[in-house]
């Protein structure tokens, strides 16, 4: 994960769009993004007055902190994407790689896989299905947790 600059501005609120805005600190203009969580227990609106703390991303700041001018801070957090953090799983013993990890979660949840699992950056995509049923597509993120599964498409799978 690469590492993220802190950043600690004061501003006035400037637009507000969902979760995110902008502020105007020091003459310069900076995007923040609360989260949809961080919006819910912070309000901000045109004209507010801010403290704010964030990592510096290359297109907003990602706010971890935020108060109103003078006041006590708020604590944001960010809900983490479905996908896992990376190659540790659960079902790993040091053994097993991450393809035979997507495979041993479609067996422990009871499907049939069939071929090699399709790799891609976050996750692994199986062809497998259940008690002689529809063939689906499981993917399986790279902690082993099946977290979306569809139906097979022909021209995708080899479904002979």
């Amino acid at each position: 994960m690469p590492h993220h600059e802190l950043i600690a501005i004061s501003g006035v609120v400037e637009h507000v769009f969902a979760h995110r805005f902008t502020v105007l600190s020091d003459g310069k203009h900076y995007l923040a993004d609360l989260g949809p969580k961080g919006a819910e227990s912070f309000a901000v609106s045109p004209g507010l007055e801010v403290d704010l703390e964030g990592e510096c991303r290359p297109s907003e700041i990602k706010v971890l902190r935020i108060a109103r001018k003078g006041e006590e801070s708020t604590e944001v957090e960010h809900k983490k994407p479905h996908h896992g953090g990376g190659p540790i799983s659960r079902h790993r013993d040091g053994a097993q790689t991450d393809a035979e990890v997507a495979v041993l979660a479609a067996t422990e949840a009871g499907f049939e896989s069939t071929g090699k699992p399709r790799r891609h950056p976050k996750h692994f995509e199986v062809l497998a299905r259940q008690g002689g049923g529809e063939w689906m597509e499981l993917h399986v993120d790279l902690s082993g947790n099946i977290y979306k599964q569809k139906p097979a498409e022909p021209h995708k799978w080899p479904l002979g």
